[in-house]
């Protein structure tokens, strides 16, 4: 089947799931509230000043969202709310202020100071696709933290964009003294000996290349790898499955001090669109039906009990709530200053 001109040029530049993404100019605001660095995690500041850190108290602990980068793409569609009308996306574009038909998505990297140690949820893109990422590890170092620091990861899914960061150029670990923790079902579809992307609305050639990539992420994690079924996973963290966007995709919620944070991953991608419309897909969801029921399912929950959300690729920081609206939902983003 041949693809139209729009779909061609997306996937020349932009691929979500690991092939390649169009190169977008990262901003040089800074937004840092956090302590100063320790003396042997210094770095020059012109090497900072790129870093956008949100520093929050959350449950009598210290948590950061640190900025690894920005994804810009040219459009909307086709890979994000294929549902959608073109008058339907540019009305809901318009009511939240945003251009009618363009896109850029946050690259949102949680650090938290747990009992446990220095816990991250998610590692950033590193270099996996060029200068739009990898600004975690500066991130980390302008808040006192060196890689040998980080005690745990917590990885929503495997996606390049969520886990190249845990490993440097050489494919060796980032993080060399940290667990990788993943859901079961989430490593196993990816390392398994074909894995069935046929629900996705992408040519296969590409899909292909996108599971060749991430099987070679999860080999070379595979010494640091722990994977678990869902449950409490420490005092702090409990993993859920939330499936659709890929099988084992998988959100956190994070307990601490009488607070509660869920940390959704890519449950959601366009908080202008999918809040409003959860049965709003994206081309790479693996199962985009099972993506709509999970999607629902958290939308509900999280509005019926207020609880804060944090989103990988809403806009930084990511943090805010779900508020019902109608037949679905909006995103109301936390202040930064209560």
């Amino acid at each position: 089947m041949l693809m139209n001109s729009k779909r061609r040029t997306f996937l020349k530049y932009a691929g979500l799931g690991g092939v390649s993404l169009l190169a977008a100019r990262l901003g040089v605001n800074r937004a840092s509230a956090d302590p100063d660095p320790r003396p042997d995690a210094k770095a020059p500041a012109s090497a900072l000043s790129d870093v956008e850190i949100h520093a929050f108290p959350f449950g009598g602990a210290e948590a950061f969202v640190i900025h690894d980068g920005k994804l810009t793409l040219p459009s909307i569609q086709p890979a994000f709310v294929p549902e959608a009308g073109t008058k339907e996306i540019e009305e809901l574009q318009s009511r939240s202020f945003l251009p009618a038909n363009q896109l850029a998505l946050s690259l949102n990297v949680l650090v938290v100071k747990t009992k446990s140690g220095i816990t991250l949820f998610d590692a950033g893109a590193g270099q996996a696709f060029g200068p739009i990422g990898g600004k975690l590890i500066r991130g980390l170092a302008r808040i006192g933290i060196l890689p040998r620091d980080v005690k745990t990861v917590y990885v929503t899914h495997a996606h390049s964009d969520h886990i190249a960061g845990l490993l440097d150029a050489a494919n060796k670990p980032v993080f060399p003294a940290a667990k990788i923790i993943a859901a079961k079902p989430e490593v196993d579809f990816w390392t398994g000996e074909k894995p069935d992307l046929s629900g996705m609305r992408m040519p296969s050639e590409e899909t292909a290349k996108m599971a060749a990539s991430i099987k070679t992420y999860l080999e070379a994690l595979k010494p640091n790898l722990e994977l678990h079924a869902p449950g409490k996973l420490s005092d702090e963290v409990e993993l859920a499955l939330a499936p659709g966007h890929t099988p084992g995709h998988t959100v956190f919620h994070v307990r601490m001090g009488g607070e509660e944070l869920i940390v959704l991953g890519d449950a959601v991608h366009v908080h202008s669109l999918q809040f409003p419309h959860p049965e709003w897909t994206m081309s790479y969801d693996v199962n985009p039906a099972q993506a709509i029921v999970s999607r629902r399912r958290l939308f509900k929950a999280a509005a019926g009990a207020r609880t804060l959300l944090m989103g990988y690729h809403l806009p930084f920081p990511g943090l805010g709530h779900a508020r019902p609206a109608g037949e679905g939902y909006e995103w109301v983003p936390k202040p930064w200053v209560v």
